[in-house]
């Protein structure tokens, strides 16, 4: 079998088309210690063990050398086989969050220099294919001068990096075809999926080809998740190949799923869930606000935890005005209740409040004695701002004309804003229709059957992946840590689908067997 490392590999997608494939993954790499937890146990599951048949490598690809990888491979099962030249591929993906379409972007961002340590990288191994993939926006990229890897070159001014990308190949020893955007749709993954990609060989093998995409074989949302929900006897060959798996493991058989994994639900609020409601298949926020002003609905009647919630956000400001008055009438007001997130979720709790007063008193009684909490004060001075404010609240827009507006479709960006949320791209998946691209947040899409976002598992299947491979870690995160951890939703959304990478080094293998013809 040929030999490839996989540089920025993240969870595996790549590596799982490599390997289906037919390549042995010598040496892989990753600085997210969540990815590592996923990839190995992958690895795992497949009969390669790290430090035999292959090493994986925790590090920032900065700090990576070929000394590194020749050392970690060179002890593997294969012998003192390797070295600059010998290896037969290399795949990667390179982060460009730092460059700029503009061309603004400081060459010594950070960022950018992950794109010169692929370089670097390829310089000091000088594989015999390179494959780069990224996102298509990559095409009219720039950066400004770009150091080259090669002497002291300095590519001055603003450059496009596939300009760059093929001055320095070439100046390497390689031929850098001319750049494909390949659609993963259209090599059997259920989702539009746009990724850029560059192919070199060096010019001492034999030359290599983009894939042909098969334009008369798209896989539905309901042909990869059907299955998942529907009498087992209903299947598709994409979910029958699921199931029973398309990734080889070392003992020639592929992994059959046992169980079913990453299928946890998320948890919605009854408003969220009575939002998500509202969708219909293939509309997004948009879509579905328009059908709504043409047709009218009775928001009170089909989705009242979400109407009253959109009520008081449509009142937020006249209600912030009398909570800060009746705040000062009692002598609490300070400073911190002048604060809008303040502000926004006392209006919450005042209409949580509200409701538990009719329905729930020991919810009230908690609600109120957090209420309290959050007002510096006692539980009774709680109660007593509570009953002042209470019939001052939702007097711009009162519930009845609310109702009214939104049965004659009278809705305006702030309604619209109020009942769908800032988030317009939300979209609730077609099934009869390939998925639109799956990104790391898992809200951004609606179940096409059920009122909920997709699970870990659903959104692998929209990727292409065998049932079997696990995803570990955290299921999601948010705040400051997205920038510092990779959850299982975000692994999933960052990969490059199998389907599409398989059909991708196919191409690299064939090339590979003609050299030794």
């Amino acid at each position: 079998m040929p030999y490839a490392i996989d540089l920025f590999c993240g969870a595996g997608g790549f590596s799982e088309g490599i390997i289906q494939a037919g390549f042995d993954i010598v040496f892989s790499s990753d600085k997210s210690p969540m990815v590592k937890e996923t990839y190995t146990n992958r690895h795992h599951q497949l009969g390669l063990i790290d430090g035999v048949d292959t090493h994986f490598e925790l590090i920032d690809i900065k700090k990576l050398t070929a000394d590194i990888i020749f050392k970690s491979i060179n002890n593997l099962k294969y012998g003192n086989i390797f070295q600059r030249g010998t290896i037969d591929a290399i795949f990667g993906g390179p982060p460009c969050q730092g460059f700029s379409r503009l061309g603004k972007r400081d060459s010594k961002d950070p960022r950018n220099m992950l794109f010169h340590e692929y370089l670097r990288l390829i310089r000091d191994i000088m594989p015999k294919y390179v494959v780069m993939e990224n996102v298509t926006g990559i095409l009219d990229m720039h950066m400004l001068d770009f150091p080259s890897v090669i002497g002291d070159k300095i590519y001055s001014g603003q450059n496009l990096v596939k300009n760059i990308l093929r001055n320095e190949l070439s100046d390497l020893g390689y031929v850098l075809l001319d750049e494909k955007v390949l659609n993963a749709a259209d090599f059997g993954v259920p989702q539009q999926r746009n990724r850029a990609i560059f192919l070199a060989y060096r010019k001492d093998m034999s030359p290599i080809k983009y894939p042909t995409p098969k334009k008369n074989s798209y896989v539905t949302v309901y042909d990869a998740l059907g299955d998942l929900y529907t009498d087992k006897k209903y299947s598709t060959d994409f979910s029958k190949k699921s199931v029973l798996g398309r990734t080889r493991a070392t003992n020639g058989k592929t992994l059959k799923r046992t169980a079913i994994t990453n299928m946890e639900l998320s948890k919605h609020d009854p408003s969220v869930i009575e939002r998500f409601s509202l969708y219909k298949q293939g509309e997004n926020s948009s879509k579905a606000i328009k059908r709504i002003k043409e047709n009218g609905v009775d928001l009170k009647k089909i989705a009242p935890n979400l109407f009253l919630d959109s009520l008081y956000t449509l009142n937020l400001e006249s209600n912030s005005l009398a909570i800060q008055r009746e705040l000062s009438h009692l002598n609490l007001m300070t400073e911190k209740f002048t604060k809008t997130k303040w502000l926004q979720f006392t209006n919450k709790q005042l209409e949580s409040l509200i409701y538990y007063d009719k329905y729930d008193q020991k919810n009230f009684t908690k609600t109120i004695h957090s209420l309290a909490q959050r007002l510096d004060t006692d539980h009774h001075k709680a109660y007593i701002f509570y009953a002042k404010v209470h019939d001052q609240l939702n007097l711009a827009v009162s519930d009845h004309e609310f109702s009214e507006m939104l049965k004659n479709g009278e809705i305006d960006d702030s309604i619209a804003k109020s009942i769908f949320t800032k988030k317009s791209i939300r979209t609730r998946l077609d099934e009869n229709t390939v998925s639109p691209t799956m990104v790391t947040l898992p809200d951004d899409f609606i179940h096409p059957f059920f009122n909920r976002v997709l699970t870990v598992r659903e959104m692998a299947r929209l990727q292409s992946f065998d049932d079997s491979f696990e995803f570990l870690g955290k299921r999601t995160t948010g705040g400051s840590k997205r920038a510092l951890e990779t959850p299982q939703f975000t692994q999933v959304g960052n990969a490059v689908p199998p389907l599409l990478a398989r059909a991708v080094a196919e191409e690299v293998h064939k090339a590979i067997k003609n050299n030794q013809e």
